[in-house]
């Protein structure tokens, strides 16, 4: 308890040294709170030592100068020092606690100056036997209340030592008794002196005591409710940052299902500010039923979802799905006042897990195509070779050679179809190089236009810049994917229609693909399915093309978006991977900044 006291005004505003909390997230300094308490403390003792003050001495000046005694004698004189005294400190302590930030001293200061004032009031009102002297424990309450219990132990030691000079000085002579009052009055007998002087010292004994102990206990109590404090407060801060810090959205309801909270990350996922959440109905956001977690229950027992799958909605219309658990929240009763929600945006996990899906797709299409690929060809070959002999024949005539052409061209197709679910079923790995997509557009334009754009009257447009467009790609799949697309673009668009390809870099330095149609569009749906195995809203065609498309790209770690409006075309854009040239720069740049050396100073 001694290290309590020993910091009068600062242990009283802030934790004490014995109640320090192991844990360092805990506030150990005082607070802004305790600052303006203790500043208040002192200001009511200064405040209450000047009425006393005035009371006291002011009533006893009056009845000294009721008492036949003129204001030229001793004791009126002497009061009115002793209330000057104390007016004139009470200034300069004020003025002094508005300059200085260690309030302790300018307690013990004004408890000081009141032990002084009481002894010079308690000379002129009687010595040992005044009745004054109660004062004394006053000045030790103020300092227990307003310093701390160490003060008040020596403040009580003091009075006691100050007293006993005092009452020893008067008996022995010392200390004249006041002029203006009779001596008979100060000289007591040893009976009437040791009863006067026991009886003060024992009760400032008792003050001095009880002072100090309460003092120490408030101090303690004080301590441990401001540590109870700071532990809520700082468990409240921690669980705030765990809902902050999670991944996950976190979101509570009250009984009508209306959002209360919602944690930063749920905010991201919806894209609104927070605010605009509170108040909202939960299935407005997410699609989940919340009524049956709003149901009143026991205290041994709550409803709880543990996993489930559903949707939500942006407020841009935009649904994403989610993966979401559900409890009921309870107070500390066990009553129902909402729900809590906790939901993950799965998106990637669903993305990923079609591509799991795609594979497989293709993984039994690979083992499904290998089989039939020699079955099918085999025939094939002898349909063609046979159908180009007759077809060669002179005693043909123009219509029988032109349905025999038409068979050849089937014949073709299906080969094609065979390769393609060849290349799906069973992908190579790409071969990487540089390669200019400038040649590669050319050689599939020029191809196009030669084939398929010409049989269906549809122009080809190709746009590329001046300076190269270089990939680091399997030159013979770029070249499959941009054949596809085109072949796709030119089955998509009417006669008289008009397909555009062009290549460009982009400002990252990714090579860009893009090849544009005049056909009907893609909605929504469509633009999900369309890489889809065996997917087709054509009368023809197997639905194999595009899906080899996205394979492709895929493997050289590039994406593929379409833009598209109904009755607008659409546009397959294909980004693919830039030439190593660049990718070397960007690593030989990250060693330099890695090691932190001045790029202007490296060779070049």
């Amino acid at each position: 308890m001694e290290r309590l006291s020993s910091q009068p005004i600062a242990a009283a505003s802030s934790l004490p040294a014995t109640l320090e909390p192991a844990n360092s997230l805990l506030p150990t300094s005082p607070s802004p709170e305790d600052e303006r308490r203790a500043v208040t403390r002192l200001q009511l003792f200064m405040g209450t030592r000047l009425g006393v003050a005035t009371l006291l001495l002011g009533g006893t000046l009056l009845i000294t100068l009721e008492d036949s005694r003129g204001f030229d004698s001793f004791t009126p004189q002497f009061l009115v020092s002793l209330i000057a005294a104390i007016y004139g400190a009470s200034l300069i302590f004020a003025v002094w606690l508005l300059g200085s930030t260690q309030r302790d001293r300018v307690a013990l200061a004004q408890v000081g100056t009141d032990l002084v004032v009481t002894t010079g009031l308690v000379y002129v009102t009687g010595g040992s036997g005044s009745g004054f002297t109660f004062l004394y424990g006053v000045a030790v309450l103020m300092a227990a209340m307003v310093v701390g219990p160490l003060s008040a132990r020596v403040t009580g030691a003091t009075a006691i030592t100050l007293y006993g000079l005092l009452s020893v000085s008067l008996a022995q002579g010392w200390v004249p008794p006041p002029a203006d009052q009779p001596a008979e009055a100060y000289l007591l007998s040893l009976g009437e002196l040791a009863y006067a002087g026991l009886l003060n010292v024992l009760g400032l004994l008792l003050v001095t005591v009880l002072a100090g102990n309460l003092s120490a206990r408030l101090l303690t109590t004080g301590g441990q409710l401001r540590l109870a404090e700071a532990s809520a407060a700082t468990l409240a801060r921690l669980n705030d940052d765990i809902v902050r810090s999670l991944s996950s959205g976190v979101l509570t309801t009250d009984l009508e299902g209306r959002i209360r909270t919602i944690n930063p990350a749920g905010v991201e996922m919806f894209g609104l500010d927070a605010d605009r959440f509170i108040g909202v109905p939960v299935d407005k956001l997410l699609d989940i039923d919340v009524a049956p977690m709003l149901m009143p229950t026991g205290a041994d027992q709550t409803i709880t979802i543990a996993r489930a799958e559903s949707t939500a909605r942006r407020p841009n219309g935009e649904r994403f799905p989610i993966g979401y658990s559900m409890n009921q929240l309870v107070n500390i009763d066990g009553a129902a006042i909402g729900a809590l929600v906790m939901f993950q945006d799965l998106s990637e996990i669903t993305r990923l897990r079609d591509r799991a899906a795609r594979q497989e797709r293709l993984a039994v299409l690979g083992r499904l195509s290998a089989g039939l690929a020699h079955e099918i060809r085999n025939p094939l070959g002898s349909i063609s070779g046979s159908v180009q002999l007759v077809r060669e024949s002179k005693e043909l005539e123009g219509e029988d050679r032109d349905l025999l052409g038409i068979v050849l061209n089937e014949v073709d197709r299906l080969n094609d179809l065979v390769s393609t679910m060849l290349s799906v079923g069973k992908p190579h790995e790409p071969q990487r190089r540089d390669e200019d997509l400038r040649a590669t557009v050319e050689t599939v334009v020029e191809m196009a236009r030669r084939g398929p754009a010409e049989t269906k009257d549809v122009t080809i447009e190709r746009q590329v810049p001046d300076h190269p467009v270089i990939a680091f790609v399997d030159g013979d799949q770029v070249r499959q994917v941009m054949w596809n697309l085109v072949k796709n673009a030119l089955q998509a668009s009417p006669e008289g229609a008009t397909v555009w390809v062009s290549a460009e870099t982009s400002a990252d330095g990714s090579a860009v693909l893009r090849v544009q149609d005049q056909g009907e569009g893609l909605d929504a749906a469509q633009q999900e399915k369309v890489y889809n195995m065996f997917y087709s809203e054509r009368t023809h065609g197997a639905g194999i093309g595009l899906a080899l498309v996205r394979q492709i790209v895929d493997a050289h770690g590039g994406t593929i978006e379409i833009e598209s409006e109904e009755n607008a075309g659409a546009t397959f854009i294909v980004t693919l991977p830039r030439g190593s040239e660049h990718s070397r720069d960007d690593e030989d740049e990250g060693e330099r900044r890695g090691s932190g050396s001045d790029p202007a100073s490296l060779p070049a």
